[in-house]
């Protein structure tokens, strides 16, 4: 097998994405973008879950960090969609 027969095949394969659940599914396929939202949907309400309370302002890098998982979640997304 020549490098150019290695090349084909591997961009012939799809890329699997783990889930939570342990389940194999195709990166871009529909239920791998769900699975993106449905975690977005959970940081954001641990985020919201820090601002409030006594302590939120000692949260506040916490915070940022789950905002920039976030934006970043959010980037993989739009690159799978486009997939």
């Amino acid at each position: 097998m020549n490098k150019k027969d290695i090349v084909k095949l591997l961009m012939r394969e799809d890329v699997a994405f783990v889930t939570e659940a342990g389940e194999e599914v195709t990166y871009g396929s529909e239920s791998h973008i769900n699975e993106l939202d449905e975690l977005v949907k959970r940081l954001q309400i641990i985020k919201k879950s820090l601002k409030r309370g006594g302590d939120r302002h000692k949260n506040r890098k916490e915070i940022h960090r789950i905002q920039g998982a976030v934006e970043s979640i959010r980037f993989l997304k739009r690159k799978a969609e486009r997939a």
